[in-house]
């Protein structure tokens, strides 16, 4: 008998910002969106622009719960 292959399929890995993985959307700071072989490995990462996101740096900074702002530049 032949052994049946299944597909390979997408997924979006989430990390924090000391680089690790997680599954927590409130601490993802990046994300990557993959494709996995039926084992589970990575077999290419997929550089979709509209896909891939990084969390703005200021929004980092600050309290807890405070709102990301970004500087706002007066008019001359």
């Amino acid at each position: 008998m032949s052994e049946s292959k299944q597909p390979s399929r997408i997924e979006t890995f989430l990390y924090d910002a000391d680089g690790n993985r997680t599954e927590e959307e409130s601490v993802a700071v990046r994300g990557e969106v993959v494709e996995l072989d039926a084992e589970g490995r990575v077999i290419s990462r997929h550089a979709h622009d509209d896909l891939a996101w990084e969390v703005d740096p200021i929004s980092l900074e600050g309290d807890p719960g405070e709102l990301a702002t970004r500087p706002k530049h007066e008019e001359s």
